[in-house]
């Protein structure tokens, strides 16, 4: 997987003009994992944060997806490398909206 460079989460979302399929992962303050999502970017983007969903959240990065069902794979793809890598578990909000 090759994501796009990292941006500032609430200042730079609103900026995001594309409403395309794709991965995104959310970071802290330390680009450290918090979440990962899929759908159409700029609307899940805009959702997470008007419901304050992840509030730890200070950064994303994206990866452009060519349909629903690519994401979604990536999505799951992405969950499972994590688990591997982290004793099983899954990135904090992931974990919290399961």
């Amino acid at each position: 997987m090759v994501w796009g460079q990292w941006w500032t989460y609430i200042e730079d979302v609103a900026k995001y003009e594309q409403d395309t399929f794709g991965v995104y992962e959310l970071g802290d303050d330390s680009k450290n994992t918090v979440y990962y999502g899929s759908g159409e970017i700029r609307s899940r983007l805009l959702d997470h944060l008007s419901k304050k969903e992840c509030p730890m959240a200070r950064y994303y990065r994206v990866e452009s997806c060519t349909s629903e069902q690519e994401c979604r794979a990536k999505e799951q793809q992405l969950l499972e490398e994590y688990k591997k890598t982290h004793a099983g578990k899954l990135p904090m909000y992931n974990e919290k909206m399961g």
